[in-house]
């Protein structure tokens, strides 16, 4: 027995060995072609645009080796699927209504201060249609009361996602669809905090499951949580499909993951992190019964086809609309100048424009445009980066992946709104034992920023 279980060993330990030097050498070639490639097409070789670039790419491609690594050793070695002390019915409640309380005290906070700071000449109510009336609000509102139109300017919505329309219809009770979609953000975004905990409560305890949720809802670009826009709404039904299939409640998970999707364009991502739970889930109980693990396949299967299912109405709705699944393509190119790009080649004419605005004099641009973009892109994949190794692998990979599609765009303005819904940032940014003067001082200073940026908005300066 011991003459078959040494070679076995070996030849393990050298298989596993040889994958991981393919993968990282391959990721670097990868890398170096595409940088090549990209840098054979600049005008200027030797500039700081090719510096930032070549720092977010390999930051990028560090961090997708050692993730692409951890796959392969699932195969042998899987992860936890959940935290092991689960609360009782009475401490959830307590959390979530400590939660509730937070949201509601943070955003009266945020809408005074704006209110005082900016000074809009009205009373406070009508002050929030003055003050957040902003980026594409307006097109949302168009959509709940006409829905989608084949000619005119208003064709151009068709790249908004219904189902937050549909969702602000149901919020109106008036001929009004600026409160409608008012009450429907602030529902979502409220809702989001108790889906957080929920989420994070899995990996790690009660407090820590408090703050991650805290921090979450503090992020900068989080301030879009409290704006009539579609970003409360993909938050909260993202985190219950990553809930749903942390707990291996496949289906569940498959009809989030569609939901998420019908919201948002990215929302089909979720397919990705969904298979890698699957997968996860069906090699711990192939070890342990293979029937059993098999049985696993059929309600894995519906899960991914419902998933599908968001992705798949958006198009009908797009087709039997403009006459083509895919119209809203050629109007993000059009009328946004919006292609998939190459999210480091943003990050090289992120700091070119931004210098350009302060050459310019142009301060406004530079710190509400330029400057948030670069931080947040920047501070995105720092963080994934350094919990590369400690990130739950279908976690890490989402990210990046995300990150990957969000940042590329070709002219990116809402690079801090996209990278708010990257929910495992909370957990990178929350560490056990850390003092509670240490973690009250972060959140004091997510809270800052975040309205700070929300007041930028208010102020119709370039915050989309």
């Amino acid at each position: 027995m011991r003459a078959l279980f040494f070679p076995l060993v070996l030849w393990y330990t050298t298989a596993m060995k040889k994958a991981t030097r393919t993968i990282e050498i391959g990721v670097i070639v990868l890398a170096v072609l595409v940088f090549g490639l990209w840098l054979y097409q600049q005008e200027t070789v030797l500039s700081v645009g090719t510096a930032f670039a070549l720092v977010s790419l390999s930051l990028f491609a560090l961090t997708l080796t050692a993730s692409l690594t951890r796959f392969v050793r699932i195969f042998t070695k899987t992860e936890p699927s959940s935290f092991s002390e689960p609360d009782t019915m009475r401490i959830r409640l307590s959390a979530w209504g400590l939660l509730l309380v937070f949201g509601l005290t943070v955003t009266l906070f945020q809408y005074i201060a704006v209110y005082l700071i900016a000074d809009p000449g009205t009373t406070f109510q009508r002050s929030f249609r003055f003050l957040y009336y902003r980026s594409d609000v307006a097109h949302y509102m168009a959509i709940a009361r006409d829905w989608y139109v084949p000619e005119g300017d208003e064709r151009l919505r068709l790249v908004f996602l219904p189902l937050y329309p549909l969702a602000v219809r149901a919020f109106t009770l008036s001929v009004d669809y600026f409160w409608g979609a008012f009450t429907a953000a602030q529902v979502f975004s409220l809702l989001c905090l108790p889906a957080a905990y929920e989420l994070f409560r899995l990996d790690t305890d009660r407090r820590g499951a408090m703050t991650c949720a805290r921090i979450l809802f503090l992020l900068p670009g989080a301030a879009f949580l409290r704006v009539p826009m579609s970003e409360g709404l993909f938050l909260l039904v993202t985190l219950l499909a990553v809930y749903f299939a942390r707990r291996e409640r496949f289906i569940l998970a498959g009809l989030f993951t569609a939901l998420s999707a019908f919201t948002r364009s990215l929302g089909i991502l979720l397919l990705g992190l969904l298979f890698i739970e699957m997968l996860l889930v069906f090699l711990r109980e192939y070890k342990a019964d293979r029937s059993r693990a098999f049985r696993l396949l059929p309600r894995c299967a519906v899960g991914l086809l419902l998933g599908c299912c968001g992705t798949l109405a958006y198009l009908a709705v797009s087709w039997t609309v403009s006459g083509s699944p895919f119209t809203f393509l050629t109007y993000q190119r059009e009328n946004w100048n919006q292609r998939l790009g190459l999210f480091f080649n943003t990050a090289a004419y992120q700091i070119e424009y931004g210098l350009m605005y302060l050459q310019n004099g142009d301060m406004k641009m530079a710190l509400s445009l330029s400057l948030p973009n670069l931080l947040c892109g920047f501070a995105v994949l720092g963080l994934l980066y350094a919990d590369r190794k400690r990130m739950r692998l279908s976690y890490l990979l989402w990210s990046l992946v995300y990150f990957a599609l969000s940042m590329g765009a070709t002219w990116l303005l809402s690079g801090p709104r996209y990278l708010a819904m990257v929910f495992p940032l909370a957990l990178t940014l929350h560490q056990p034992g850390r003092r509670k003067a240490a973690e009250l001082g972060l959140e004091a200073a997510l809270l800052l920023s975040q309205t700070a940026y929300l007041l930028m908005l208010a102020l119709d300066m370039s915050v989309y």
